[in-house]
């Protein structure tokens, strides 16, 4: 019989870290840092390809600011029956009370309109925000796991941990693991630049591969339609479209590579 590890997650939990009289919940503040964290390393990236930083810490200001309004505006409006006889609960920003996926497209069209605006080229925005996202993407599950979020399936192997009474995949582990691993492949390929966006598409694809494989071992994972998972079908998309982007560029550089040698 295989035994789980003899430690309990609650070694490792710390959802609330208590400073003084105040409980600062700690799945939030890990998303801050990780903000933070992935906008100055973004900044740095941007430094070495030769454009200014400040760009980086803008646009990534401005989409934090759209993406949080964008997204607690469309759950208000979404839920207008539970607002509309006091306008004010609508100011509260309890995650609960979000949506995400609204938000992070707004966000993103804000930031792509900053960019357009300031001339920056998006190619080079990308890859400059490529590795910053892989850290941020790190302490983003490593938070997860200290918090206790987003638990992971019931396993009985060496390395579950204890959740409650019950032994887990510590599956927040496994997505910092792959996301820490796509932040060294990056470190490796700095110098390797064939086109502009190369590095943020590598990121797409290798971290879609590996939410494509992991998200198995999540406990009760969203489905869609006749039981497929959400998150896999959205990673594979996001896999087949990287996939093809690179396959484009890669071929567009031979041919052009072609080309400059036969003339």
């Amino acid at each position: 019989m295989i035994r789980h590890s003899p430690f309990a997650h609650s070694l490792f939990m710390l959802p609330i870290l208590s400073v003084g009289s105040l409980a600062i919940p700690t799945y939030p503040l890990s998303l801050l840092l990780a903000f933070w964290a992935g906008l100055w390393l973004a900044a740095y990236r941007a430094r070495q390809l030769g454009f200014n930083s400040d760009h980086v810490y803008n646009a990534g200001l401005y989409g934090l600011l759209a993406g949080v309004i964008g997204a607690r505006l469309w759950f208000v409006l979404s839920h207008w029956n539970n607002y509309v006889g006091d306008l004010t609960q609508a100011l509260s920003l309890s995650r609960n009370a979000l949506a995400p996926m609204e938000g992070m497209m707004l966000a993103g069209l804000v930031m792509l309109i900053y960019l357009q605006r300031q001339r920056v080229p998006l190619g080079l925005f990308l890859d400059a925000l490529a590795p910053g996202l892989a850290l941020a993407l790190v302490i983003g599950h490593t938070g997860a796991f200290v918090g206790g979020e987003a638990i992971g399936a019931p396993a009985a192997l060496p390395w579950a941990i204890e959740v409650g009474s019950a032994p887990r995949h510590p599956i927040q582990l496994y997505e910092a693991g792959v996301s820490l691993a796509v932040l060294v492949i990056l470190f490796l390929c700095r110098f390797w630049w064939p086109w502009p966006g190369a590095h943020f598409w590598l990121l797409v694809a290798l971290y879609s591969l590996g939410r494509l494989l992991l998200e198995v071992f999540r406990a009760q994972p969203a489905l869609i339609g006749p039981g497929f998972l959400a998150v896999q079908v959205v990673a594979l998309a996001a896999l087949v479209v990287s996939l093809a982007v690179m396959a484009y560029n890669f071929t567009k550089e031979r041919e052009i590579n072609s080309e400059s040698s036969s003339s």
